[in-house]
């Protein structure tokens, strides 16, 4: 029989008995994310955003003075005309004078087409000068000025019906070739062709019109047919020492500038129309004429495409890119 005392000497001497079992394990700890600090106070967050600044325009180029750039391609030396129409009206003086009357302030492309609507109802200055004036306003008021347009061309038709221009008879003009020019004689003055005071100021058709773009086109390519001195505008019919009268001739406009430079080039000159001087036609320029590499700068002068500017050409004909 096991006595008390054995028992609980049974509990000091006996180790306890721990149960069999894994000991526990730890669960893993997730790091929540550090929410990144912001780069810049929030001062400058409350501050409306800005667009970024644009780059500059580009300096645009000035536009070129009025009655600068002729609007038409300038054609090889070996082309037989321009492109004028004051060209192909060179006979027929008067039809010249009404077309410049279309041409003025109006371009070619709009006034040309009402021109030849017009001559082709009215083909002659009697026609015209007897013509009903409200049908040719009608005819011209999509180009504006038509009344004006109108009244002048039928004075014009009138005048010349009446009085033809003669080569035994000119009129004076003031302010033509230039401004100031003609101070002397009386607008309209008559004068024998002997009459060396009206050289220069006097003109076969200074009673029709006086103005400077008609009086222009008409030297150019009507007077020395009308004189008897060639059988055509370019001197046809004369030997190579006669100057024909275009020669003489500085128009202000831009077209005729154009075709008297092209006129000189195929004369073998480079020309300045404000003073007349002349220099040799270089061979760089005859030949850039000739393949289309020419144009015109912002002053209307004749500029070489395709190459630098300022590499070889002075003058008129700089290089240009």
């Amino acid at each position: 029989m096991t006595s008390d005392l054995d028992t609980d000497i049974n509990k000091i001497t006996t180790p306890t008995q721990q149960p069999l079992s894994s000991p526990p394990t730890s669960q893993p700890t997730t790091k929540r994310p550090r929410k990144p600090k912001p780069n810049t106070s929030p001062f400058w967050a409350t501050l409306p955003l800005l667009p970024a600044p644009k780059p500059p325009l580009p300096t645009p180029r000035p536009r070129p003075p009025p009655n600068t750039i002729s609007s038409l391609p300038i054609p090889p030396l070996s082309s037989p005309s321009f492109g004028l129409i004051q060209e192909t009206l060179a006979t027929s003086p008067f039809a010249l004078l009404v077309a410049t009357t279309f041409l003025t302030k109006t371009k070619a492309t709009a006034a040309l087409p009402v021109f030849r609507q017009l001559m082709n109802l009215y083909p002659t200055p009697e026609a015209i000068a007897a013509a009903d004036p409200g049908v040719i306003q009608n005819m011209m008021q999509p180009l504006g000025l038509s009344y004006v347009r109108t009244k002048k061309i039928q004075n014009m038709a009138r005048i010349w019906v009446a009085t033809p221009p003669d080569k035994g008879r000119r009129y004076g003009v003031r302010n033509y070739p230039a401004q100031g020019g003609g101070s002397h004689v009386q607008q309209g003055g008559v004068f024998g062709p002997e009459d060396e005071s009206g050289v220069g100021c006097a003109w076969e058709i200074g009673h029709v019109t006086t103005g400077a773009y008609a009086l222009d086109s008409w030297r150019i390519f009507c007077r020395d047919e009308l004189l008897g001195r060639a059988e055509d505008w370019k001197g046809g019919g004369r030997g190579g020492g006669f100057q024909p009268e275009w020669m003489r001739v500085f128009p202000k406009d831009k077209e005729l500038r154009a075709c008297l430079r092209w006129c000189w080039m195929k004369e073998g000159w480079e020309w300045d129309a404000e003073n007349g001087e002349r220099e040799v036609l270089r061979e760089e320029v005859r030949r850039a004429v000739e393949e289309g590499r020419v144009g015109y700068d912002e002053r209307g002068e004749l500029v070489v495409l395709g190459e630098k500017r300022g590499e070889g050409y002075g003058g008129h004909f700089q290089g240009t890119i």
